[in-house]
C-alpha cells in the first residue's frame, strides 16, 4: 500500500538509502523536500522500497531501491525486474539507475542516459580555496565581496532559522515568476524542510551583512567521502555573495570530505554553466526508462 511521504517516514526511507549513494536524489531531506510539490508517497514490499512522484501531472518513479545487504541477491535482483516491468506496462518513466544498476539489470532493459539528471561533483579542497589560475576569477568575487562588505558567518541554529525561512521567503519574491512552477515548488519545500530543520540531518551557513542576511546554504553528509548541497541563495545585488557562501560554508562545515556534489541542472542552461564554470571533477551519470 502505497503511503504519503511525510516527516514520520524518515527512519523507513533512511534504511534503504542513507549513507548508500553517490547520487543526490535519494537522500530524504532531498526527498522531503520535492514531495511537497510532487506529491511524493512510497511503499516497502519484499525489502524493496519503491517511490512515485507526479511532475507536471505525470507520475514517475525512482528506481526500485533494494535494502543493502540484499544488492548481490539474485532474488531480490528477480523481483527488481519483475517491479520495473510493471511500471512499463503503466507507460510510467523511472529515473535514477546508477551506473551499477544498469550494469546489473542492462540485459533485461534499455536504459538511456539522463544528461540533465547527472549530479556535478567537485573536489571540496578546490572549492573551499579556489586555488589555481581556473578559479581566479571565483575567487577574485570572493575577495571583493570580503573587502566591500562587512559580513560575518552563521551556522543555521533554531537561533537563527526563523530569519533565515524570511530570507527564503524574500528571495522567492525577488527571483520568481509566477510561471516557474519547479522554483515554487522548490521553495515551497525549502521552507518546510527549513520548518522542520532540527529533525533532518541537513545542515547550512549563512552570511550576514551590517547584521541582514544576504546569502545562505543547506547541506548534508551524503556518504563518507562526499558531501552534498542541496540549497545555495543569495541576493545578487551584494556582488560575490553566491561565490562567497559556496566557499565559505565548505570551510567551515565540509572540510573533512573528499568530493562535493552539487547535484543536476535540470536542463537549465543557466544552471549548467554556472555548475560547469566550478570545473567539476566528473558529471554522475544516471540513467533511466523514460516515456
Amino acid at each position: 500500500m502505497w503511503k504519503k511521504l511525510t516527516l514520520e517516514s524518515k527512519n523507513s526511507i533512511d534504511e534503504y538509502t542513507k549513507g548508500r549513494f553517490d547520487i543526490s536524489d535519494n537522500t530524504f531531506t532531498n526527498l522531503y523536500l520535492w514531495s511537497f510539490g510532487e506529491d511524493t508517497e512510497y511503499k516497502i514490499e519484499n525489502d524493496i522500497l519503491l517511490i512515485k512522484s507526479v511532475y507536471e501531472g505525470e507520475v514517475y518513479y525512482h528506481m526500485p531501491i533494494p535494502k543493502y545487504e540484499k544488492y548481490e541477491d539474485e532474488e531480490t535482483i528477480k523481483k527488481m525486474v519483475e517491479i520495473i516491468k510493471e511500471l512499463i506496462e503503466e507507460k510510467a518513466s523511472i529515473l535514477y539507475f546508477t551506473e551499477y544498476w544498469v550494469e546489473k539489470l542492462k540485459k533485461y532493459f534499455e536504459f538511456k542516459e539522463a544528461r540533465y539528471l547527472e549530479d556535478y561533483i567537485y573536489s571540496v579542497e578546490s572549492l573551499a580555496y579556489l586555488k589555481g589560475r581556473s578559479y581566479a576569477k571565483k575567487k577574485n568575487r570572493v575577495s571583493n565581496f570580503k573587502r566591500n562588505y562587512e559580513y560575518t558567518y552563521e551556522k543555521i541554529t533554531e537561533a537563527n532559522i526563523k530569519e533565515v525561512i524570511e530570507f527564503q521567503k524574500l528571495w522567492a519574491k525577488l527571483n520568481i515568476d509566477k510561471d516557474q512552477e519547479v522554483l515554487i515548488s522548490e521553495t515551497m519545500g525549502i521552507i518546510e524542510v527549513l520548518k522542520n530543520f532540527e529533525h533532518l540531518d541537513a545542515i547550512g551557513g549563512l552570511l550576514r551583512v551590517d547584521g541582514k542576511i544576504v546569502a545562505y546554504t543547506l547541506g548534508e553528509e551524503l556518504n563518507e567521502k562526499m558531501f552534498v548541497i542541496h540549497v545555495e541563495k543569495a541576493l545578487i545585488e551584494y556582488i560575490g555573495s553566491y561565490q562567497a557562501i559556496n566557499m565559505i560554508f565548505l570551510q567551515e562545515e565540509a572540510l573533512k570530505y573528499e568530493f562535493v556534489n552539487r547535484e543536476d541542472d535540470f536542463g537549465d542552461e543557466g544552471l549548467r554553466e554556472a555548475k560547469m564554470s566550478y570545473k567539476p571533477i566528473n558529471l554522475l551519470k544516471k540513467f533511466s526508462i523514460e516515456y
